[in-house]
């Protein structure tokens, strides 16, 4: 990708390739002139350079009137975009940092400060609220811990509160859920790490101790007054509507509603996310398998949730699309979770994908996603990217 000095650029210029501003965001789409407004906007938000893999060219003769504007209204949107994943990241970092303390306390000094859980469960509520679709892709988020767990219950918390979102739980019990999910796993740490973190084969004896940890987390909770509803989530998170769970055997309806909702976060967490003894899979290949062999183990409507809110490629998941475009999955359908809004990150030659910075995928444009990328796919684009 070449640089291109901001000093050389000129009102009226034409690329035949989109331009971007760093490796992900587009400000120029093809065939769309620079604008004394979008240069002025540049030097306002202190650009020295764009990068481009195309070339100077003359004005198209096809070209409608009226365009000019389009390149600065798609610089204020890859702007305010990139602030809005950045401040999700942040929060995201913050909420690691956080929960990571909670369970140092809590192992070091055996205490809980439930008051201080809360409160940041409800600015996780917020940030969902308010920035949902990039606060959901945490799986981009690669950060070395001491022990998976942190994240783990970080994600899992993330999840919940987003499928008790779509299935419209009061504030109140939004709050519970969260703090249940943030904690589901909290007997673990009772448990020798040998149990949960080596990357070995357990004997049957290791894991029928492991699958204590919910019984544990039961008692612990309890014993730092958390409500009921609250500590059967982590007694029940690992209880299936076919009864093929632990530690009760419990089915459907017998199994409490925020357990329900843990119980498939943490199942996509597990798949999704990196072990110490175990290799992950990428989201749509974790919720295939959620829909080919474990469907009948989770709650209808807790599924239907996961669903359209991450989609079948879930977002942070990187794609092909049938014309040969890759990018990025960054927004659900809420319509239809076939067909997400995907991020074009190396163009094709469909003048309607370069056009684009965010594509909707859709039977109608002829734009579907054909696959995922594979992790060496992956590590070529995002070489290529940075590069240029």
């Amino acid at each position: 990708m070449k640089t291109i000095d901001i000093k050389n650029l000129k009102e009226g210029m034409y690329f035949d390739s989109p331009v971007y501003i760093d490796t992900d965001y587009i400000i120029l789409s093809p065939d769309t002139p620079i604008s004394e407004k979008l240069l002025r906007r540049l030097q306002k938000w202190h650009y020295l350079s764009v990068y481009t893999d195309g070339n100077i060219i003359d004005k198209p003769d096809y070209l409608k009137k009226g365009e000019e504007g389009e390149a600065f209204a798609v610089l204020e949107e890859n702007i305010t975009e990139k602030k809005r994943l950045e401040e999700a990241k942040l929060f995201y970092i913050e909420m690691l940092d956080f929960t990571k303390t909670v369970f140092t306390t809590f192992i070091g000094e055996n205490r809980l400060n439930v008051s201080l859980i809360t409160e940041n469960i409800k600015k996780m509520i917020e940030m969902e609220q308010n920035n949902r679709d990039n606060l959901l892709r945490f799986t981009e988020t690669k950060i070395t811990l001491p022990n998976y767990l942190i994240a783990h219950s970080v994600n899992t918390a993330i999840l919940s509160i987003t499928l008790g979102s779509f299935l419209k739980l009061t504030p109140h019990r939004m709050i519970e859920l969260g703090i249940s999910a943030l904690l589901h796993d909290i007997g673990m740490f009772k448990l020798p790490k040998n149990l949960y973190m080596e990357n070995r084969r357990l004997t049957d004896q290791e894991k029928r101790a492991l699958t204590t940890h919910t019984i544990l987390g039961y008692r612990i909770l309890k014993a730092f007054s958390l409500p009921e509803n609250v500590a059967l989530g982590a007694l029940e998170h690992h209880e299936r509507m076919d009864g093929s769970g632990y530690p009760k055997g419990l089915r459907g309806e017998k199994i409490s509603p925020y357990a329900k909702i843990i119980a498939i976060a943490c199942s996509y967490e597990a798949a999704v996310t990196p072990r110490p003894f175990k290799e992950h899979l990428d989201g749509h290949q974790a919720i295939l398998d959620l829909l080919k062999g474990n469907r009948t183990k989770y709650d209808e409507n807790v599924f239907k949730a996961l669903i359209y809110r991450l989609s079948i490629y879930p977002l942070g998941t990187f794609v092909l699309l049938s014309n040969g475009a890759q990018g990025i999955v960054v927004k659900a359908n809420p319509k239809n979770p076939k067909f997400p809004f995907v991020k074009i990150l190396s163009g094709a030659s469909n003048n309607i994908t370069e056009s684009s910075t965010v594509v909707q995928t859709s039977e109608e444009n002829g734009i579907v996603i054909k696959r995922s990328l594979k992790d060496e796919e992956i590590e070529q684009l995002k070489a290529s990217s940075r590069t240029g």
